[in-house]
């Protein structure tokens, strides 16, 4: 906020402004770009559990082992990270102002964590082809992992 967005003068009683009003609404609401593109919104721990127990509402009501239930969910959440990463690293790359040495540092920590959740991810499907093995599951309940796999 700048100090000219901030109107520091108050109404006193009895008198009248013939000055138009001001718009005090906050400088996002009022379009300001800067503000509005540096902005992110993010859900407390607690809201966070909430949205995911909704999101994994039809892995719950499945008929699957729990086991499998929780490496389905695993998956769809590390699926979730890899994604966030890849929109974090073509926002880092289309970010004006870096020098490509610290876009490059960066990208590389990025690139690092990329990789470590893809074999994650990798390790995550394989335990559960191997759950699915030991479980023994039927026909109708291995097309049902697959389906919740790839929501």
């Amino acid at each position: 906020m700048r100090i000219g967005d901030l109107n520091l003068t108050w109404p006193r009683p009895g008198l009248q402004s013939a000055a138009a009003p001001v718009d005090t609404r906050p400088s996002v609401e009022r379009g300001n770009p800067a503000i509005a593109d540096s902005v992110r919104v993010s859900l407390s721990a607690r809201a966070e559990r909430s949205q995911q127990t909704a999101d994994n509402k039809d892995v719950d009501e499945s008929d699957l082992p729990d086991l499998i239930k929780q490496l389905l969910k695993q998956i769809r959440e590390l699926k979730l990270q890899v994604t966030a990463l890849q929109q974090e690293m073509a926002e880092l790359a289309r970010q004006p102002g870096l020098s490509d040495e610290d876009r490059a540092a960066q990208m590389d920590l990025l690139r690092t964590e990329l990789s470590s959740l893809s074999a994650a991810l990798t390790s995550a499907y394989g335990a559960l082809s191997k759950a699915m093995q030991q479980q023994g599951l039927s026909d109708e309940q291995r097309t049902s992992v697959l389906a919740l796999m790839n929501p």
